[in-house]
């Protein structure tokens, strides 16, 4: 057995994980490290198979249509001066700064290479283009682009390297591709790390950031697997799109696919650009769908019945909607530690249910849009913005008072409707298939209008305010999530949940992708309230909905959705090992028989033993965690909780491993 990580007086430090997490602490122990390290060598390893940076999410050899849905300013890995943290702030650049200044470096070509020759492979074998260059893409990328992700691989990749030189030189820095399988104690306290490999590494503080890690199949989805085995079709269980083998869709086939959501944008794209199909925006603007013949056909639906909404590019034209002021930290622990919560017209519930904790949501968004409303486009208002928000301040959402506000003061045409926007299709049915396609259209058209035309900027003021309340609720669900009650986690969730939709979703131009595959034959709707059977009389999967009186019958069906963190029997080994060796605490999620996460200190990311204490040397940030679950790349300018919690535990780590140092 190979064994590394042996130097007596030599301090280590382990990452299992290579992506944006561990990234991000690097370089904050690289910020911090002159000012809390006293001198000396330090030995850090990573553990990934994937290259560092990126990790698996954002590795380099991914097809170029796999995109972000980030535009390129908006994703940064440095702090800035919005960051409230102890450490320094060490600036950096934006994505879209870095590939300016960056992208026709040696930085892009380091992976252009083998980038490229894997799309030439592949290019050959399907018979299309090769993909662009990174260095091509980085030179084309605008502020308002959504790059893709292997560019944004490209990125991390720089930022691992300008953390790690960073360092002082008896720092170093080494990478293992390899699968961490087994974390133990070894007698001195230290930490062996044992790979997939065969080698093992020791360690006196290890940090666990696997990211999204791979969740498993339920009892239903087993039964479904199981279905499509013996009547030759397929089924693909939740997960990553890019990662799944998409090959048992044949071209012709009707797929049944459940979920419209970022995971069902990447199944379009890889089921038409993917298999040789072309976009192409005409001399009128619209775009048209050239078909290669090798796509199948999506039936797709999912309990909302429509995409999320796309990301909004229109700029604010009046005043910001400044902090946050309804939906805060605070105002949640109040609404959660009432005795009761009083719904519109249901009475009293349990506490911690969802009325209260939606309205707090509600309201601070329509603070967002009526600012925008009043202060941008004060023609298309009855009174002044001052006016109007003195009143609004001062009453519940929902309630008969802040309606006749709203009525006495907007024009109907622009008054905001949550409830219609988070189900459009409640109440609604159609009698055959295509006159719900054509509403879908109809509705696609609206939604991406509204993402890009400055007439609708008061929308843009409501997803800035949603965006911080989303960051609010973040940190109640990592500060409280272990005091939650199941009601109240399952209202938050709802919450955030609707924060995805509204503010998460794909490039305004993929929806227009998803308009002319619509208008090609190649996505069919379902609708909302979709419900998928294995029907074992016609040897198919059939899908009714709420919205259409007939039934679709198809051999393959999709669940088009990220799977959830399942560190009990989820795909990721080490977790599975530490869980089943009595080494770490497992919290279930709420009426979810496949979701369950590794419980974590609150504040300090601690992993906790069964016994209740938690491990001095091992911590756990990451959405499989239940400390520090926020992560990937922040907005600059937004105090953003990824930066702070990385600032504090790498602060930590330093001390700690200054201890270790002198022991």
């Amino acid at each position: 057995m190979t064994e590394t990580g042996q130097f007596p007086g030599t301090p280590s430090l382990a990452f299992v994980g290579a992506g944006p997490r561990t990234t991000g602490i690097l370089e904050r122990i690289a910020a911090n490290f002159d000012a809390l390290w006293p001198g000396g060598p330090l030995r850090i390893d990573v553990v990934d198979p994937f290259p560092p940076g990126g990790g698996r999410v954002w590795r380099p050899d991914q097809p170029v249509w796999m995109l972000m849905n980030s535009r390129a300013r908006d994703v940064t890995m440095f702090t800035d001066e919005s960051v409230e943290c102890t450490g320094p702030i060490t600036a950096g650049p934006t994505l879209f700064e870095w590939a300016a200044r960056h992208g026709a470096a040696a930085s892009a070509r380091e992976t252009a290479a083998a980038v490229e020759a894997g799309a030439a492979v592949e290019a050959a074998a399907e018979q299309r283009p090769a993909a662009p260059s990174l260095v091509t893409e980085a030179r084309s990328l605008a502020p308002d682009s959504f790059p893709s992700r292997r560019l944004a691989g490209a990125y991390l990749a720089w930022c691992f390297r300008r953390a790690r030189e960073a360092l002082p030189a008896d720092v170093e820095v080494h990478d293992h591709r390899a699968a961490a399988v087994r974390l133990s104690d070894e007698p001195d306290g230290r930490q062996r790390i044992s790979l997939s490999d065969g080698g093992s590494l020791l360690a006196d503080i290890v940090v666990l950031a696997q990211g999204n890690v791979d969740g498993s199949m339920d009892t239903a989805q087993r039964s479904h697997a199981a279905f499509a085995a013996r009547c030759g079709g397929a089924h693909l269980p939740p997960g990553c799109t890019a990662d799944v083998d998409l090959s048992a869709l044949p071209p012709g086939a009707d797929v049944l696919v459940s979920g419209l959501g970022l995971a069902f944008v990447d199944l379009m794209s890889l089921m038409s650009e993917g298999r040789g199909g072309r976009f192409v925006r005409d001399r009128e603007g619209t775009v048209r769908y050239e078909p290669s013949g090798a796509e199948p056909v999506l039936w797709v639906g999912s309990r909302r019945g429509v995409p999320y909404l796309p990301k909004t590019g229109v700029r604010l034209r009046g005043a910001d909607p400044g902090p946050v002021r309804f939906a805060t930290v605070e105002a949640f622990k109040a609404a959660l530690s009432r005795d009761t919560v009083k719904g519109p017209a249901s009475g009293a519930s349990a506490p911690g249910t969802a009325p209260d904790l939606w309205a707090l949501t509600a309201k601070e968004v329509g603070w967002g849009y009526y600012r925008e409303l009043f202060t941008g486009h004060p023609e298309r208002t009855g009174t002044s913005w001052a006016a109007f928000a003195q009143v609004y301040a001062e009453l519940d959402w929902d309630s008969p008072e802040l309606h006749s506000l709203v009525h006495g003061s907007v024009r109907a045409a622009d008054r905001l409707a949550l409830d219609t926007l988070r189900t459009p299709l409640s109440g609604r049915s159609f009698p055959a298939g295509g006159e719900l396609d054509a509403w879908m259209r109809r509705h696609v058209r609206a939604t991406v209008d509204r993402a890009t035309l400055p007439g609708h900027s008061p929308w843009a003021g409501a997803a800035r305010s949603l965006f911080e309340a989303g960051n609010q609720l973040a940190e109640l669900l990592v500060s409280d999530g272990d005091r939650l009650t199941p009601g109240a986690e399952r209202a938050l969730g709802r919450i955030s949940e609707f924060n995805s939709f509204f503010s998460s979703g794909p490039p305004p131009f993929r929806l227009e992708q998803l308009m002319a595959l619509s208008r090609a034959g190649l996505v069919r709707f379902l609708g909302a309230g979709l419900r998928v059977r294995a029907d074992a009389s016609a040897h198919t999967f059939t899908a009714t909905s709420d919205s259409l009186p007939t039934e679709r019958r198809g051999t393959c069906f999709v669940e088009a959705r990220l799977a959830a963190p399942d560190v009990l029997h989820g795909g990721d080994r080490l977790l599975r090992a530490m869980i089943a060796e009595g080494r770490a605490t497992v919290r279930r999620s709420p009426g979810a028989e496949n979701a369950s996460r590794l419980v974590a200190e609150e504040g300090d990311y601690r992993v906790t033993e069964p016994s209740g204490r938690p491990h001095p040397r091992r911590y756990a940030l990451g959405a499989f965690a239940t400390g520090g679950s926020l992560g990937s790349f922040s907005v600059p300018g937004t105090n953003a909780p990824f930066f702070r919690q990385n600032d504090a535990l790498g602060r930590r780590l330093i001390r700690q491993l200054r201890s270790a140092a002198r022991s």
